[in-house]
């Protein structure tokens, strides 16, 4: 009886596998394609860029370095440069800069640069 069962069990086995090795499972979903900004970008609309005006810019040694004094932006609201007040006292003596996106990132209520303090002695000045 045991022979006879076991010989079943085996012969069921042979004729189901090949039916089943030859399925092949459904592809699994796709997501959709969603076009996010690029890792450099900053969106700001323009009361947010006013918002900003006068935040505190810190170097990445995390010494602040001056502040924000404008943002220039494209009109699907992203930021093509951003002007900071660095060095001077009090105003006095103060050099606009022009920052790209990819040197800086706004944080909480700061922008801080990829770059050192040191490093951020050269950027090109605004002129206007």
């Amino acid at each position: 009886m045991i022979r006879v069962l076991a010989l079943t069990t085996v012969l069921a086995g042979a004729v189901a596998l090949p039916s089943l090795a030859q399925t092949t499972p459904s592809p699994a979903p796709t997501a959709p394609a969603i076009t996010a900004p690029s890792a450099n970008s900053v969106m700001l609309t323009a009361d947010e860029a006013k918002n900003w005006v006068g935040k505190p810019v810190y170097s990445s040694d995390d010494k602040k370095i001056g502040e924000v004094v404008a943002f220039a932006r494209s009109t699907d609201n992203s930021v093509t440069e951003m002007h900071a007040g660095i060095g001077g006292f009090l105003g006095l003596g103060e050099t606009n800069v022009r920052v790209m996106p990819a040197q800086f990132k706004l944080a909480g209520d700061r922008v801080m640069l990829n770059m050192t303090s040191e490093q951020s002695r050269p950027l090109p000045k605004v002129t206007k």
